[in-house]
């Protein structure tokens, strides 16, 4: 777990390195670039607060996943986190500002609410009350920030792994084993050790069984607290203690039911835990898609999840299709962002096609269509790709439903 407390105890364990850091500090402050200096006052300081600000969500992540894999306390930092800190205090002087005079200090000003920064971040894409680390562990925020800044580990682990299994499935002629390896990371972003052998015994899993594993590493030793692991019963992850290990809360801030407990696990059993990336951006979309699949297969209607290996989310009619990308962001703002930069392809015989973003995040921030249109104005209305939300699109489909009867 990525914990500030944690880093000033590593610290004073090691305190030759903290000297070493303050040095290391001092050096590189000295020794930004005319270059550097150039690209962080040019324009305006506005796009350098979006930038850092992204960049340090990428080194928190890459903090975080190094601290996971049990990587000892040690300089450097890996690049995305120093660089921010570099620069947010770059950022910091242009304001008048007190910058963070460490990466301690850095972890620690992540873990409040962007509305609590000394730091202006008045175009950093974020929202007042988001922070980068919650419960100690990196937020959705910071996933959602991250991508943008440049998390290409985090990027390319995601996508090799789903690649390998959209390669695998195609070559071997099963479509329907992609299907029901996304609807396993959906359904069951925690799982036993028993239920995960019996998934690879799974003939139809049987193709992706080397990927299922990767997909699941066992839970890390924070999610445990007397011997017990614990899960939530609304998106059935894991709910994680806090530090007097009697509250539990659950990680997935998308979550229908957070509250609502499900089954113990003795730690001595096994459990494993999907890894980070994918619960963000499978797992949190993947509810909103199954649940949209399962409202137009009520309607008597023929619907495919992710047809011709994930070339889309879903696709509605058999003739003349309508295709939807299912959207589940925290910040619509950030949304337009991406999308600007990387459209999903639409296929040339589909009739329409969607961005339909999902109703826990509507019901977050009703405007978020509104806000998403303006932040990427190629999905208006009219425009070959339009957004909107999960009811409208649900709505739209029911009355094209009826007009094709």
């Amino acid at each position: 777990m990525l914990l500030p407390k944690q880093c000033v105890a590593e610290a004073g364990r090691h305190p030759h390195l903290v000297g070493h850091f303050v040095r290391h500090q001092i050096h590189r402050l000295l020794t930004i670039t005319s270059m550097e200096l150039k690209d962080l006052t040019t324009d305006s300081s506005r796009l350098s607060e979006r930038i850092v600000i992204a960049q340090l969500a990428a080194g928190v992540l890459d903090y975080a996943a190094a601290m996971s894999a049990g990587k000892t306390f040690r300089l450097p930092y890996p690049p995305n986190l120093q660089l921010a800190l570099d620069r947010l205090t770059m950022v910091a002087w242009q304001q008048n500002a007190e910058p963070p005079s460490n990466v301690v200090e850095l972890l620690q000003l992540a873990a409040r609410p962007f509305e609590s920064w000394p730091i202006r971040l008045s175009d950093a894409d974020v929202d007042p009350g988001e922070t980068l680390l919650a419960y100690g562990r990196p937020s959705v925020t910071c996933e959602e920030l991250g991508g943008l800044g440049g998390d290409v580990a985090a990027e390319m682990r995601q996508n090799a792994l789903m690649l390998a299994v959209m390669d695998k499935t195609r070559a071997a002629g099963a479509p329907d084993s992609y299907v029901a390896f996304r609807r396993l990371l959906i359904e069951r972003p925690a799982i036993t050790a028993l239920g995960l052998d019996a998934r690879l015994a799974d003939p139809e899993l049987a193709v992706v069984a080397d990927e299922l594993r990767l997909a699941y590493p066992e839970a890390p030793p924070e999610a445990r607290a007397d011997g017990i692991v614990r899960t939530c019963g609304g998106c059935n992850g894991l709910r994680l203690p806090l530090d007097d290990d009697r509250t539990w809360v659950c990680e997935d801030y998308s979550c229908p039911a957070p509250g609502t407990p499900g089954p113990d696990h003795s730690a001595a059993e096994g459990v494993h835990w999907l890894r980070r990336e994918l619960r963000t951006f499978v797992t949190g979309p993947g509810r909103a898609e199954l649940r949209i699949a399962e409202a137009i297969e009520a309607m008597g209607v023929p619907v495919q999840l992710w047809p011709d290996f994930d070339s889309c989310d879903l696709a509605v009619f058999a003739d003349r299709p309508w295709v939807a990308d299912i959207k589940a962001w925290r910040n619509p703002t950030r949304l337009g962002r991406a999308l600007r930069e990387r459209m999903f392809r639409v296929p040339p015989e589909a009739e329409k096609a969607y961005i339909v973003i999902g109703s826990e995040q509507v019901r977050m921030h009703p405007r978020y269509v509104a806000v998403l249109r303006r932040a990427c104005p190629a999905l208006k209305p009219g425009k070959r790709v339009t957004a909107v939300a999960e009811k409208q699109f649900l709505d739209a489909v029911r009355r094209e439903v009826e007009a094709r009867r």
